[in-house]
């Protein structure tokens, strides 16, 4: 009977223990999964963050590389209106040459034929020039219109959408690419993107530009297109009376060349050619000197804003060697009237990077922050699909009610991967500007963490 009423007694404790652990069970269950579509959503949310950021550098290496390409379209432009204004000045100066010998070779009824033919040839090639370099430039380089304007002007459009505002749409339309419930933007740098680059404003800086546009023009538009030949069947003034036989006959002597003026507003293009005399200057012991004796050739052009001196500034192509051809060619500098050479900007107002507050002026890179985020409702936990009651319904704490990433996107200067090995420091002359993701610094960490809070 004892044994009987022990085991009446023990009955329903295994009841109880059975309910316990299905209790602790069911905790664990919900735990499991709440902690699991947590993980799952963060692990979703940190990849579309990566992919934020990394889509928000790569849109600002586009930007930087659009200032590159940009800044060599302007380069190229400028290159265009000074091969056109050489070949305007060639053309008048070939024009007056064969005009002039033409003149000259009058006692020879055979040379005077072709040499008049020769001329006409000349003036129809002089005026279809002129005609053509007249548009060219006011197509190039109008300061209103021109291809150069349009560019400097994309340039600054282009700047305001790759800073923190326009890269927050961008990372915020790949987020929601990634899921319509996340939401992503960019991190305020504190103007530190405004400070990466700068456009050009004194004329120091722009002389930078021309530096490279000149660099850029080939031989013969540099110049100088010069050229010294011994005329062997002219004597010179000091024929027999100087033992330098250099000195007994008379020289053909051509100059040329085109520059920029020192304004930066105005392309000058001159070609002058003059015979130079020797003549004994003094009485007894004086020596032979080169005298200018005849201008043959000469021919100038310029592209300008039309408000400044028509005169030829500088000595382009050392064409004061022949002076008095050089003051003939003054008097036609002008493009006959054709408005396309009054219409030239000067040299462009580019982008460029500002050395001077970059950290790194040789590998700079520029950064960008990336939050995303989604609410805490979006996080498929037990609790927000509302299951469970009373001790079962476990709450989970966001920061904000809301669930957070961060990632870290940079644009950065490097050669591709093709590209001949050599170091290229940074620039915005080449666009060789890429896109990577970084490990965020404690100062943003710290930021991205007072902004969740």
């Amino acid at each position: 009977m004892r044994t009987a009423k022990a085991e009446a007694s023990q009955r329903g404790q295994a009841l109880v223990l059975a309910l316990a652990l299905l209790f602790v069970a069911s905790l664990a269950l919900f735990l499991l999964f709440g902690t699991g579509q947590v993980v799952a959503t963060k692990q979703r949310l940190v990849n579309a963050a990566d992919s934020a950021a990394y889509s928000a550098a790569l849109w600002r290496a586009r930007v930087l590389n659009f200032h590159a390409y940009a800044n060599r379209a302007i380069v190229a432009q400028e290159v265009a209106v000074a091969q056109a204004v050489t070949l305007v000045s060639w053309s008048k100066y070939f024009e007056r040459f064969t005009g002039n010998a033409g003149t000259l070779a009058a006692a020879w009824p055979p040379a005077a034929t072709v040499l008049g033919a020769a001329a006409t040839v000349a003036r129809t090639a002089r005026q279809l020039t002129e005609v053509t370099a007249a548009e060219e430039i006011r197509v190039r380089a109008d300061s209103s219109s021109g291809y150069k304007s349009l560019l400097a002007r994309s340039q600054e459009a282009l700047q305001l959408a790759a800073d923190s505002f326009g890269l927050g749409a961008v990372a915020n339309e790949v987020a929601r690419a990634n899921d319509p419930a996340f939401f992503a933007f960019a991190l305020g740098d504190d103007g530190a993107f405004s400070r990466f680059t700068r456009r050009y404003a004194s004329d120091a800086e722009r002389g930078r530009l021309r530096d490279v546009v000149v660099d850029s023009l080939d031989p013969f538009v540099r110049g100088p297109r010069s050229d010294n030949l011994r005329l062997m069947l002219l004597p010179s003034s000091c024929f027999g009376r100087t033992t330098s036989i250099d000195r007994w006959f008379r020289w053909w002597r051509k100059r040329g060349g085109t520059g920029m003026a020192p304004d930066l507003e105005r392309w000058q293009a001159v070609d002058t050619a003059s015979i130079h005399n020797w003549r004994k200057s003094g009485f007894l012991f004086g020596s032979c000197r080169q005298r200018e004796w005849m201008p043959v050739g000469w021919g100038a052009s310029q592209a300008s804003d039309g408000s400044g001196s028509p005169g030829i500034v500088g000595n382009p192509g050392n064409t004061l060697d022949n002076g008095l051809a050089t003051v003939l060619a003054e008097t036609e500098i002008d493009g006959e009237g054709y408005a396309g050479f009054d219409s030239y900007g000067g040299i462009e107002r580019v982008r460029e990077l500002n050395y001077a507050a970059l950290a790194d002026a040789r590998f700079p890179v520029s950064q960008v922050v990336v939050l995303a985020r989604t609410e805490a409702r979006n996080v498929r936990t037990a609790n927000a699909l509302d299951v469970g009651i009373g001790r079962l319904r476990l709450f989970e704490s966001f920061a904000g009610n809301r669930l957070w990433a961060m990632a870290v996107g940079e644009a950065y200067f490097r050669r591709p991967p093709g590209a001949p090995e050599r170091i290229e420091y940074a620039s915005l002359y080449s666009p060789y500007w890429q896109a990577r993701l970084a490990e965020p610094s404690q100062a943003q960490r710290a930021a991205a963490t007072s902004y969740a809070h």
